[in-house]
C-alpha cells in the first residue's frame, strides 16, 4: 500500500492497482517481445498509472476548489475520489465530475503531440509516449459513457437532476448494453462489456426497488 499527499490531497495507491495494470500491459509485452517484454510491460504500467491518477486529480482538485476535501483511491479497477461530508449544486457535480476525463484528455493530446514531433526520441520512449496517449485517450471516453456510476453517468445525473432519476437510469441501461455490444464487436476484450452489462444490472436493480 503506498500513500502520499499532493497539493494537501491524500492519495492511496492499492496493490491491486498495479496487478492489474500489469495483466493489461502483458499483452503489450508479447507485442514488443523482441525488445524486452518486462520493460514493455513496466512501461504500460507507469504510464497507464500516471494516466489514471492525473484523472483523479482532475477530480479532487476541481472538488477542492469548490471547498470540499477529497481523498483519492486508485484500486484495482481503476481510481475513486471521494469527497466526505461535501455537498455540491448540480453544477458544481458536473463540473468536477467532467473535469477528470477532461484533464485526462488534455494529457492524451500532449502524448499525441510528442508523438508527431519531429524529434528523435528511443523505441522505449515512444512506446512509453504511446500507452500514455492510448490509455488516457480510452480510458476518458470510456468513462464519458452515460452509464451511473462512470463520469458519463454522473454527468447525466446532475444533468437531468434529481426528479429524472428514472429517466437517467432507463438511458444508463439503454447505453452500458449498446456500449457492450460494441466494445465486443470492435474486439477491445472481454472484461468492459462485463463490466457494462454489470452496471446496466445494478441500474436495472434501482429501477426496480425504487418501483420506477
Amino acid at each position: 500500500m503506498i500513500r502520499f499527499t499532493i497539493f494537501g490531497i491524500p492519495v492511496e495507491i492499492q496493490p491491486w492497482f498495479w496487478v492489474i495494470l500489469a495483466v493489461i500491459g502483458s499483452s503489450f509485452g508479447r507485442i514488443g517481445a523482441s525488445a524486452n517484454e518486462a520493460l514493455v510491460v513496466a512501461l504500460f504500467v507507469i504510464a497507464g498509472g500516471l494516466s489514471i491518477f492525473v484523472h483523479e486529480l482532475g477530480h479532487a482538485l476541481t472538488g477542492k476548489y469548490f471547498r470540499a476535501r477529497p481523498h483519492v483511491v486508485l484500486h484495482g479497477f481503476g481510481g475513486h475520489t471521494a469527497f466526505p461530508g461535501a455537498r455540491f449544486t448540480r453544477m458544481q457535480s458536473f463540473v468536477q465530475t467532467a473535469a477528470g476525463p477532461v484533464v485526462q484528455l488534455i494529457l492524451g493530446g500532449i502524448a499525441f503531440g510528442v508523438l508527431l514531433s519531429p524529434l528523435e526520441f528511443s523505441p522505449m520512449f515512444k512506446a512509453f509516449i504511446y500507452f500514455l496517449f492510448s490509455v488516457s485517450v480510452f480510458w476518458a471516453l470510456l468513462n464519458l459513457i452515460p452509464v451511473f456510476p462512470l463520469d458519463g453517468g454522473q454527468m447525466l445525473a446532475a444533468a437531468l437532476g434529481p426528479q429524472r432519476r428514472k429517466l437517467c437510469l432507463q438511458i444508463s441501461i439503454a447505453a452500458a448494453v449498446i456500449g457492450a455490444i460494441l466494445l465486443w464487436k470492435f474486439g477491445i476484450g472481454i472484461f468492459m462489456p462485463i463490466f457494462l452489462l454489470f452496471f446496466a444490472w445494478q441500474n436495472y436493480q434501482e429501477l426496480r426497488d425504487n418501483g420506477y
